[in-house]
Formats: C-alpha cells, structure tokens, sequence
C-alpha cells in the first residue's frame, strides 16, 4: 500500500516537471510553434555569457539569462500567453521574480549589501528598458519591485524544481566570485590617481558601476532579442566570424597597399610611410588608451587601421570601431576602410548610408546590423556612439556591449563637445581598462583630456608614433598669420582685406562663425569686380546642394583648369573636406578649429612654400549663444598675443590652449543639468545621484535593499542625453527637379512602404532651420505641410546661390 502510494506521488511530481518544462515564453505568429520558457532563457544564458565572457563574466552571463524570464514560470503567464486566463500585456510583470530570486541567492544575511550585488538584479528588472533606482519622487524603485510577492513562491519554487537546488546555489558562488574580482578591478583603476580627491574617487567608482551594470544589461538585452527574433523568423540571424582569419586577410591587403606608397621616393610619401610603420610597430603593445598624433595630411586613416587591424590579430579584439564627429569625414574616410575590411565584414552607421538604400530586404539587414553592431568593422559617428554609451534609447544600450573587447579609434577627437568632456572620459577607462579595449585618440591637435577633473587615464607610453616633432615639420605646409585684434574689423574692411589676399594669392577660402557673417561677406565681395567665381557653402543649403557646390569648387581648382575661386562659407568645410585652397582667411575662433581650417590650405603641398591663414575678428559677427565662441576666441586672442611669431597649428600652442580652454569651462564639462529644478550633471546622476539618495535616506523606512553606488538615475539621464540639442525644424527644399518631385510625392496617397523609400530618398533635400528662421519664414506662407507630415519650403524662398534666402540663424548644425 505504502509503495503504491509512493509510485503515484512520484509519478504526479514526474507529470508537474513535465508541465512545467513545458511552459511556454513565446508562440511564433505564423505556424502557432512554441518555445518553452527553459528553451529561450538557455538560449540567452549561451549567448550572454559568451557576450560578457570577454570581461570575465562567463558565469554572470549564464545566471543573468537563465533568470531574466523566470516570472513566466507560472500558471498565470501561461493562461495569459495561450490565451486562456483574461490578462492584458503588461498585467504580469514576468522581470521581478527571476530579480528577486537573484537577489536572494547572493544574501549574505547582512543589510551591508556589496554594490556588486545589485546587477544581475538590476539588469533583469531593466531588460526591456532603463529605470531610476532612486525616482523623481524620490522613491526606491528596486525595493519596489524587489518586495513584490505576486506568484513568487510559485515561480521560486518552479526554479528550483527546474534548475536545481544545488545546481543554483554552485552557479550563484561562481558569479560572485566573478563579480567580486571585477570589483577589485574597479577598485584598482582608482589607484590611478592618486591625486583625485575621495569624492572624485567615489563618484568614479559610482560612475564604473553604473557602466558596469549597463554593459551586463546591454548583453542581456542583445541575447534575449537575438533569440526571440530568431525564433519567431525561423532562422538565425548572427553574424558569426572567425577573428584572427578576417584581420590576418586584412593585414595583408594593408601590407600591399603599404607597398605601394613604398615604391614613391618624395618625402611626404616616404614620411606618410614611416608613420604607418610606427603605428604598425606599436601593435606590439596591448594598448589600453593613447594618442595618434599625425599631422594633416600624414596618412591617419590608412595608419590607425593599420595599427588597429594589427593590435585584433596580436590580442583576439574581435572589432575595430571608427568614430568621426561629421559625416563628411566618415564618408571620406570609410572608402579608405572599405579597401581594405571589404564589403563583408565592414558597417557603415550614419544616416546618409540608410537614406541610399532602396530594396526592401536589403534595408532590413542594414538596421538589423545597426542595432547588433555584430560586424568587424563599424564606422559610425560621434553622435551614435556617444548614445552608445549614454543614451536611454534600448537599441543604443543594446549596442554597448560590443565596445568590449575592441579597438576603438576616435578620429578629430578635439570635436568633442565639451558639455560630455567628463563623460567621455570615464566611459573610455572603463572600456580600456574593464573592458579590455584599446581606445586610439586621433587628431593633430589633442586635447588636455587627461587634465581635467575626471582625467582620461592614459597609458605611460602614450603616443603610437613615438616623437613626432619632425613629422609636423615634414607636413608643415601653411603659416597661421594673426591680424585678429581686440577692435576687429567690420565687413567692409574684412571684405577689403579678403580681396586683396585673393588677389596676391589667386585663390581664397573665407571661413566665418556665422551664417550671417558668410551671407554678408558673400554678397559684398560678389559685388566686386573680381573676376573669380564666388561660391558661398552654410547648411542654409541642402546636402546635396553643398555637394555638387564643393564638386564645382574641386574642378575649377584641378590643375587641368585652375580658374580664380573664392568660396565664403561657414565652418563645415573645416573637416573631413578633402579641398585645397591658396590661402585661408578664418574668423576668430579656437585655435584647434583655426589649425583644422589651416588644413584646406595648401593641402597636398601643390606649393614649395608654406601658404597663408589669416586669422581676422569681425566686429559685426554675434557671438552670444555660440557654444562659448566669445571664450574661445579670447583664448586665442590671449596666445597669439603673447606667443607671437609662433606656429599657432604645433602640439605645444594647441596643448596650451586646450589647457586654459578646459580650465575655463571645468564647471561645463560633466553635462549640467535639473534635477527637479535642483543644479547637478549627468556625470553625478549616473554615478552617486546624490540629491535624490540624499533625499531618499530620510526615509526610514525606503531605504532597505539599495547602495549609494546602485542608486543612479539611468532612465532621465538618458532621456537628458542630447549630444547635439535638438532646436531645429527639418524642412525638405526645392533644390532641383528631383527635389521638387520628391516633395509632389510625399504630397501625394501611397502605401507606407513607398512612402519610406520616398522619405529616404528626400534626406538629401533635408536642412534643418532654427526657430528664428522658422518663423520668418512660415510669417511669408513660405513653408507647406505634406500628407506624409514632412515640411516642405516654397521654391520661391530656394536661391541657387544661397539655399534658403532669409538669414538671421545663430549658428550651425555640424555634427550628424
């Protein structure tokens, strides 16, 4: 009797293992298949661990996967999913029990809970987005979630029927210990500066723990929709590669291509050859952060590839990640990459790529990669990868955990905008020195960003090419000449000026600050009997107006024809514009934009002699509101008159500069912000958040299951992130006969798929105007709205000459 009853409670646990291990997490749409919850959260647990295993977090990957779904381990999921119990999406919150579970497995029955405690917890509440662990109304919102009881027990004990007891109990040891060791790891980085005071040090290490915890979210994230969109297509989408065959394949298309220049005997050739061979060399150092300092002109692109493609083949980086501020840069520069990474294994992430793609299934690819970032090759622009890092948006922090592990070369980092300087600069030692990534800096003219109150942590051997004073010797092509004074000069007399350099020089390259200043000169000197062809450049014009201007510009300056140009424009022709004038004349601004503009001079030493930048002040330019162009531009003024008869481009004047820059602005760079109209940045939100702690802490009984290092506000600094603030309106303008069929279009009924490749296809019309503009013009009846919502701008207001003809907007758009 006893045995039988025994045969048939074990044959009823037999039945409920069964059921429970048919629990299902997903019911595919077109067939009616089934994943079962255990089948999906392994798939996660793979691939997580194998994402965060490049950090020494193989088994924080497993636990972080195998929980992150573990509410749906109930018969009220169940009944929600097969539709049989009368839940709404959104009814069961399936992220708290596997959190809570977590939570528990690491207790160590004390209330002095270690930081690290927190993120797998943390990750699995946010897998489907960024919270605030301290709220606006200043409550705790892990305690929140974590002290919820609905079906617990049920899914607690279902996990420990599944998984195991023992089983669990081993996997949670094993991830402390990996959690435990990546602390000291975070402790240890702080002994890089000594100096820093212990609030710096705890906002530091605060700082790294919030990073740490969206680098564990962010695999998470990308595991969990890889397998659940895989399941619901049917098919596997990763892009899977070997690292060591794709960059050793790449290092022999670089060693040809180095041959060639090899085989050149004039002495920029044999100089350009050298620096690749240094950076080449360096590749021997398992390089954490450093410096390439190349002069303009110096071969950068094709020598930090080098090095980059030669540091993945030495040390197993599985990616190498281009970043430049502007996309004219990236376009430029991503042929170059494209030579040698070839169409497979290369990415290009900006949005003139995606406006360009037609086919359907081909668009679909694209953002897919856009997301995963799972190429070996990204180039992509400061913007997306500043988002990357800090924005809220889940396709941004989905992408993060791909910095791990890579080679990520920054190109003009002096473009950095300084609001994000301290930012930056934590992000990138956690990626260097956690993360075990190599971050290459590039630009003639570097910043002091290991100066500054949240020091970028250099390596002792800094720079790849070593002593690169003969370098910019070699490449010295121009002469920065200082007529700027505290007076300035007026329009008429600049225009004066401007024209009798033109006339010495033969041809002229006008750069102002302003839109204003650019129209002004423009219509002064085309007054003028000058006899060359005066062009004017400013994003009044469309992208694709600016291009077929700057093709105009490069074929009358070819030596088949060189005909007299001279072009006005506004500073977005001082980077990645590959254009070589006479002679540059450049409104005051910084010296590091002063050294760029100096870069379209004499580019590609057409001249045996170093050609002339003037560097003028006009008085009727307006600099209020210019993103501290006033303080930059007495910077400058405060050099160039105690420095005189000095290169004002050399490493040492744009050091000094960047120094009093920095200085200047040290209370700027942690990105200032509200905080319920309360004064703090972005850097204490994501580190310490201590207004909103400190508001917390005094309330006994809200102050359970949190730490001073887990209490960031991650989903309103990430809804604050802005690296461009987004005060225009984007207008779509009647450039030419395409444009104006483009806008009758969009005007026009069609399916929504139609009306997508029509939109894209009108990016390249697209400006965006300031709110002063805006009004002017929509005062005249000047603008449309299109069925499809786009504005478009009457053809009347579209000059040929100048793009959109009422002026008056403050400053530029430069970043993309």
């Amino acid at each position: 009797m006893r045995n039988s009853y025994n045969r048939r409670v074990f044959k009823g646990i037999k039945r409920k293992v069964k059921y429970m291990r048919e629990m299902i997490a997903h019911i595919r749409e077109t067939d009616s298949a089934e994943q079962t919850v255990i089948e999906h959260s392994k798939n996660v647990a793979e691939k997580c661990a194998r994402y965060l295993d490049k950090i020494g977090l193989k088994n924080t990957g497993v636990f972080t996967g195998l929980m992150h779904d573990a509410g749906k381990l109930c018969e009220d999921f169940q009944g929600y999913i097969r539709n049989t119990l009368d839940f709404k999406r959104g009814d069961i919150d399936h992220s708290f029990p596997g959190a809570k579970f977590v939570f528990e497995s690491v207790l160590d029955q004390t209330n002095n809970r270690r930081p690290y405690e927190f993120l797998l917890p943390h990750a699995i509440i946010s897998h489907h987005g960024l919270h605030d662990w301290v709220t606006e109304d200043n409550q705790n919102y892990f305690a929140n979630r974590i002290e919820k009881n609905e079906r617990y027990e049920e899914v607690r004990h279902n996990i420990e029927v599944l998984y195991g007891e023992k089983e669990i109990d081993c996997l949670s040891r094993a991830t402390m210990d990996e959690l435990k060791e990546i602390d000291s790891k975070l402790v240890i980085s702080l002994v890089d500066m000594d100096k820093a005071s212990s609030e710096i040090k705890k906002v530091r290490y605060g700082f790294y723990y919030g990073l740490l915890e969206r680098m564990i979210q962010s695999a998470l994230i990308d595991a969990d929709r890889i397998d659940t969109a895989d399941f619901m297509d049917g098919v596997s989408s990763e892009c899977k590669y070997k690292s060591s065959e794709i960059f050793s394949g790449m290092i022999e298309k670089m060693n040809r291509k180095c041959s060639e220049f090899e085989k050149r005997n004039d002495i920029i050739s044999k100089r350009r050859c050298d620096i690749s061979n240094r950076c080449y060399d360096f590749a021997k150092n398992n390089v954490g952060i450093c410096r390439l300092v190349v002069p303009t002109g110096g071969g950068k692109t094709y020598s930090s590839l080098r090095f980059a493609i030669e540091e993945c083949r030495r040390y197993g980086k599985e990616r190498i990640i281009y970043v430049a501020p502007y996309m004219s840069i990236l376009e430029q520069n991503s042929d170059a990459i494209k030579e040698i990474v070839g169409e497979d294994f290369f990415l290009e992430h900006y949005s003139d790529v995606v406006n360009g793609i037609e086919d359907d299934e081909e668009l679909e690819e694209y953002e897919l990669r856009t997301e995963r970032w799972d190429i070996p090759v990204i180039a992509t622009t400061m913007v997306q990868f500043l988002n990357t890092l800090f924005s809220g948006k889940s396709s941004s922090v989905r992408r993060f955990h791909r910095l791990s592990n890579s080679v990520i070369i920054v190109d003009e980092i002096q473009s950095l905008p300084i609001k994000c300087v301290n930012m930056f600069n934590l992000a990138m030692n956690f990626i260097a020195k956690i993360c075990n990534s190599t971050v290459v800096l590039c630009t003639a003219t570097q910043p002091a960003l290991d100066k500054t109150e949240y020091a970028l942590l250099l390596d002792s051997e800094e720079s790849i090419t070593g002593d690169y004073t003969e370098d910019f010797e070699v490449f010295k092509r121009t002469e920065v000449i200082s007529e700027a004074n505290s007076d300035g000069m007026s329009y008429e007399e600049a225009t004066r000026f401007c024209i009798e350099k033109y006339r010495k020089n033969g041809n002229i390259l006008i750069i102002t600050n302003t839109k204003k200043a650019a129209a002004s000169l423009f219509d002064a000197i085309s007054k003028e009997k000058t006899g060359a062809e005066v062009y004017y450049l400013t994003t009044n014009l469309c992208p694709q107006h600016r291009r077929k201007i700057l093709e105009k510009i490069r074929e009358d300056l070819s030596s088949d024809n060189e005909k007299p140009v001279i072009c006005v424009t506004t500073p977005l022709i001082e980077a990645g514009v590959d254009i070589s004038f006479k002679c540059v004349v450049r409104s005051l601004t910084g010296l590091d934009s002063v050294a760029q503009a100096a870069g379209r001079c004499n580019r590609n030493g057409e001249y045996n002699h170093p050609c002339p930048v003037y560097m003028i002040k006009l008085k009727e330019e307006a600099t209020r509101g210019l993103d501290g162009l006033k303080d930059k531009q007495n910077i400058s003024l405060q050099i160039v008159t105690t420095q005189r008869e000095k290169d004002y481009t050399s490493v040492e004047i744009q050091k000094k500069y960047s120094l009093a820059l920095f200085r200047n602005n040290a209370d700027k760079m942690s990105y200032n912000t509200k905080d319920c109209m309360t004064p703090t940045s972005l850097v204490e939100m994501l580190s310490l958040n201590r207004i909103r702690y400190g508001m917390l802490s005094k309330e006994k009984n809200n102050t359970n299951n949190i730490n001073i290092f887990t209490s960031q506000a991650f989903k309103t600094a990430g809804m604050l992130f802005k690296v461009i603030e987004d005060n225009t309106t984007d207008i779509i303008v009647p450039y030419d006969e395409q444009a104006e069929n483009l806008i009758e279009m969009l005007d026009s009924e069609m399916s929504n798929s139609d009306m997508l490749k029509i939109e894209r296809k009108a990016q390249r019309y697209v400006t965006g105007i300031y709110q002063d503009c805006y009004k002017k013009l929509d005062s005249n009846n000047a603008i449309r709205k299109l069925r499809n919502g786009s504005l478009a701008l009457e053809k009347r207001f579209y000059s040929s000459e100048k793009g959109i003809v009422t002026e008056g907007c403050d400053m530029e758009l430069l970043v993309f």
